[in-house]
């Protein structure tokens, strides 16, 4: 099988960075999406502690471990956009934004393709940006990567916090990788796409629909990381600042699920 992935890529590198200025976000759309947000507060019943650490003004890099499928991002979205007023950029996977139409309406929620200097730029315009280091790794995991950070292959992230001189606070969600029962995974999707992270799993919910769980995200305080901005080429610190945060991150998970006494009430 032909693989697509090469032609994606070409695709991907042709896109040129945003200006913040003119990426408006379309605010009476995302307040459109309440109710949508609302049935799935009454189905997964989320609980929010420490949310009063995300910046009510200011640059900050709020980063999350990225549930299955990653739906579950619209009850963060939603909830600081409700609590604070701001919408977060969300740094999304590349090849969501190949085609046109479906670029145009996701910049309209605030959110943006992917690269670093996208999320730089909006860092130093004083926005909430928002990356799930992850990716489709996360998204599209199996079973036994349930709450596991697969953030080693990621350090990006952490050079566009040092870069920006930005905060980092550490949002991690429970209950999201347990919406499906995942049976096994689709090789050829893989493939196709060019990388083994592209799998699709094979699940099993409540049929389509995914188990009524209880989520439960946790946010750290904010996180200042080691160095100048000019050290974010210094693999050495970033390295030390990736694995700073990495283990934070499963820490909170760790420890949530020490403390989860029920998959259905928490």
């Amino acid at each position: 099988m032909r693989s697509l992935g090469p032609i994606l890529q070409k695709i991907v590198k042709k896109q040129k960075p945003l200006d913040p200025g003119r990426e408006a976000v379309d605010r009476r759309l995302v307040s459109r999406f309440g109710p949508l947000a609302d049935v799935m507060r009454v189905y997964f019943r989320p609980e929010y502690r420490g949310m009063e650490h995300v910046p009510r003004s200011g640059p900050a890099l709020l980063v999350g471990n990225h549930g299955l499928f990653g739906f579950d991002f619209v009850l963060v979205y939603s909830e600081i956009f409700r609590r604070t007023g701001r919408v977060p950029r969300s740094l999304a996977e590349h090849l969501l934004f190949v085609e046109p139409h479906l670029d145009r309406a996701l910049r309209r929620f605030g959110i943006i393709d992917g690269s670093f200097e996208n999320g730089l730029r909006f860092l130093k315009e004083g926005h909430l940006v928002c990356v799930m280091p992850g990716g489709a790794r996360e998204a599209l995991k199996g079973a036994r990567d349930r709450y596991r950070l697969m953030w080693d292959q990621s350090r990006g992230f952490v050079r566009l916090a040092m870069r920006a001189r930005a905060p980092v606070v550490l949002f991690m969600g429970m209950g999201i990788d347990d919406t499906y029962r995942i049976l096994g995974k689709v090789r050829w999707t893989g493939r196709l796409l060019g990388h083994e992270k592209y799998e699709l799993p094979i699940w099993m919910g409540w049929g389509p629909l995914p188990r009524p769980v209880k989520f439960s995200y946790r946010f750290s305080e904010p996180i200042y990381l080691d160095g100048e901005p000019d050290d974010a080429d210094n693999d050495a610190i970033v390295a030390a600042n990736h694995e700073r945060l990495r283990c934070r991150g499963q820490s909170m998970l760790d420890e949530a699920l020490r403390q989860r006494r029920s998959l259905w009430f928490g």
